[in-house]
């Protein structure tokens, strides 16, 4: 595990300015594909929570944190399995139609790493997404709650 980890941490990340992302989490496989429906998920559900579409409070952070720990989890899952059987899945995940063929061990590892990115990204968003619908739901809680007091 730590020798996954550390691949991952000498990842070159600029390479993916280089690469046609969707391609290659296309690529990934069903994982890939099954992180960009939940990444879609997540900010569905948090432009629903938003404009008020979904009501109760309790159900939109469940929703959230939900698909963005399932995000998270395929995501490592994905680039760990991919990772383990690299020299087998290379072929299928690192492809030319999705940009230049890594140079080197670190652009490689970028390729291999990019479900686990989308994952991380996914749930850092929906944490990020639940904190600021936190604070929204807390503006709009205290000022419903005033009464106005009138005289006479």
């Amino acid at each position: 595990m730590s020798a996954f980890l550390e691949f991952v941490r000498k990842s070159q990340l600029r390479f993916y300015q280089e690469r046609d992302l969707g391609l290659d989490l296309y690529h990934a496989g069903w994982p890939g594909i099954v992180l960009g429906i939940l990444l879609v998920a997540s900010a569905v559900v948090f432009l629903l929570a938003i404009f008020q579409a979904i009501p109760a409070r309790r159900h939109v952070v469940g929703l959230l944190l939900g698909l963005g720990l399932a995000a998270g989890s395929t995501g490592f899952a994905a680039s760990y399995l991919s990772y383990r059987d690299l020299p087998a899945a290379e072929p299928r995940i690192i492809r030319e139609s999705a940009g230049p063929l890594p140079a080197s061990e670190e652009q490689k590892a970028a390729v291999v790493a990019l479900p686990l990115v989308v994952g991380a990204l996914t749930l850092a968003g929906d944490v990020v997404g639940c904190l600021y619908m936190a604070a929204f739901w807390a503006l709009g809680a205290g000022r419903g709650k005033r009464k106005h007091k009138g005289g006479a």
